[in-house]
């Protein structure tokens, strides 16, 4: 029988943080900076959403251990792990890793930060961790998901699903458990790992709740092991494991293969826009329409976008019920897009998309899946055209590949600290996102991240 588990328990056990090469290191820090801010905006942004979630956190209680991010109570690393992950996730501006179709930095950062703190674990522990619970989660949903079929993501979210095994990884790394116990870790959170795609399609409260779920599972399988429990070992590969139940045609050699060498951290997107990953090419290539031509709403008689089938199959609503449905609603990003001249934040409102105006605008918009586009471009799982057609007949069609901040197409460091300062901003004053900007770039001199993590809320730390 296959090894695979172990092999990635060997991995996440024997590596230090020398072992990770500089590009990845600095890679993680730009990820875990990133999942930051929108955690702070979140907070602000999604003050509903994240009341809900920090009211259990506080019920939840237990020793006070950990920080809840921004309000500053401590409860027990699996509660703050809950609350914080579930912060980032609220605007949905965070990472995603494109092959396996999964937020993971979401709830890896609500993990490790939550059990760094409470372990007092150093920068280039918590960095280390990161990586190496990214590289399992990545490993994991590319066996299930990768390819033109995406036979995991079609009824399952690899945010919670493989996100759990990848935060049980990087927590049995903080807790410095070695490969056998690592291998048992990973077996409870893979045991564990649940979360449905519905929630995509229909944009309620269970999409931010995923990552935190995965956060607090992963935190409780690897602090379960650490004192003393068991767990099963081999169930990735297991005939009737997670790789088996999850999909009907796993490639269990992407577990396995470059291990060690090829580092999925890489390959990782961030956002520009605080929508679905599935419609930022859209958006761009919309955007660069309007603005090239100049292009006023009322000139517009209909918008094709043509787009990758994986794109097409996730974000099609015209009638969104709320402000997170509307941003996983690509007909509903092209028409803002359109009359805003831009996609923000604060373009996302209760009023516009409960506008019969702007309602009606949507229904211009059509969405029609091109297959083509994967044969092209099969690394990029999100490409779009945008073609517009003026009411006195005029055609206009503009191809993005790769969006912005894809890997093949990097976002610059302007572009990355521009998002940091304004997520930032909405939340701490100046002063407060610079400090903590300043202390992420240089994580790995931490010599305890609870110095990093006092800072995460306004005051004197």
């Amino acid at each position: 029988m296959p090894d695979q588990t172990r092999k990635l328990a060997e991995l996440v056990a024997h590596t230090a943080y020398e072992d990770l090469p500089p590009e990845v290191v600095e890679r993680a820090k730009v990820v875990m900076l990133d999942t930051l801010s929108c955690a702070v905006a979140g907070y602000t942004k999604a003050p509903e959403e994240c009341g809900w979630i920090i009211r259990m956190a506080k019920e939840l209680g237990g020793a006070p251990e950990s920080t809840i991010w921004m309000d500053g109570t401590k409860v027990s690393a699996l509660a703050a792990a809950l609350a914080n992950s579930c912060m980032v996730h609220t605007i949905d501006f965070d990472d995603t890793h494109l092959e396996s179709v999964a937020h993971l930095g979401s709830s890896l950062l609500g993990a490790v930060l939550s059990l760094g703190e409470k372990c007092r674990a150093t920068g280039k522990e918590v960095l280390t961790a990161f990586v190496l619970g990214f590289e399992v989660a990545a490993r994991v949903g590319n066996s299930v998901n990768k390819g033109a079929v995406h036979r995991h993501y079609k009824y399952w979210h690899p945010t919670a699903t493989c996100g759990t095994i990848g935060c049980a990884a990087a927590c049995a790394k903080l807790l410095k458990l070695d490969a056998q116990e690592t291998e048992m870790a990973l077996g409870l959170g893979i045991d564990q790992a649940a979360g449905f795609r519905y929630c995509i399609d229909r944009g309620d409260f269970s999409k931010s709740l995923h990552p935190a779920w995965a956060a607090m599972r992963g935190v409780m399988a690897a602090q379960l092991i650490a004192i003393g429990a068991n767990g099963p070992v081999g169930l990735l590969e297991y005939p009737t494991g997670f790789c088996a139940a999850m999909c009907d045609a796993p490639v269990l050699d992407y577990l396995d293969e470059g291990l060690g060498t090829d580092w999925a951290i890489l390959q990782d997107a961030l956002k520009l826009y605080p929508t679905i990953h599935g419609s930022h090419s859209g958006i761009e290539a919309t955007l660069n329409l309007v603005l090239e031509h100049d292009l006023k709403p009322e000139e517009i008689a209909h918008v094709l976008i043509r787009l990758s089938p994986l794109a097409k199959g996730q974000g099609v609503n015209y009638a969104p019920s709320n402000v997170l449905a509307a941003r996983l609603s690509i007909p509903c990003c092209i028409a803002i897009a359109i009359t805003q001249r831009r996609v923000t934040l604060d373009d996302f409102t209760e009023e516009r998309i409960h506008d019969p105006d702007f309602l009606a605008y949507m229904q211009k918009v059509a969405v029609e899946p091109e297959p083509e586009f994967h044969q092209r471009y099969p690394d990029s799982g999100f490409t779009s055209e945008a073609t517009i057609t003026t009411t006195d007949g005029r055609t206009f069609t503009c191809l993005v590949p790769y969006c912005k901040a894809h890997p093949k197409r990097p976002a610059t460091q302007a572009d990355l600290k521009e998002k940091y300062d304004m997520l930032a901003g909405i939340t701490w004053s100046p002063e407060r996102a610079r400090q903590v900007y300043d202390l992420c770039t240089q994580l790995e001199t931490q010599a305890d991240i609870g110095a990093l993590i006092a800072l995460f809320q306004e005051g004197e730390p």
